[in-house]
């Protein structure tokens, strides 16, 4: 069962990323891991580096995405940007967000995808 959550989060975290190349961001890393955590998508789009928690569900039988999306991960996520901040000071003079993916697919299809920006406000 962790390996198929595993692979399903890697699917959604590949489909993210195509997602934001094709509006305008930059991804500099995926799957960045501190001892607090894991990153999905780090990105930037112009001087804003982003923050990505994405989410996937298959179907809709056992809640949305978004339900996932918790203010404690929200702080984790918090965290560890403040972690990567402390690594890459080339970023010190960036904007930053924390932003959300939530996917949902049907079989090999994705059905819907909405990213909601600054979760963090």
């Amino acid at each position: 069962m962790k390996q198929q959550n595993f692979s399903k989060g890697r699917t959604g975290e590949m489909i993210a990323a195509q997602y934001l190349k094709r509006h305008g961001f930059e991804v500099i890393e995926q799957n960045w891991h501190t001892k607090f955590g894991e990153i999905d998508i780090v990105a930037k789009q112009n001087k804003t580096l982003v923050f990505v928690e994405v989410k996937l569900k298959f179907g809709d039988k056992f809640g949305s995405p978004e339900e996932m999306i918790t203010n404690v991960k929200i702080k984790q996520v918090l965290m560890n940007a403040e972690v990567y901040l402390l690594t890459h000071p080339e970023f010190e003079n960036y904007k930053r967000r924390i932003d959300g993916i939530c996917i949902v697919m049907e079989g090999e299809t994705v059905s819907r995808l909405t990213h909601y920006e600054n979760l963090s406000a």
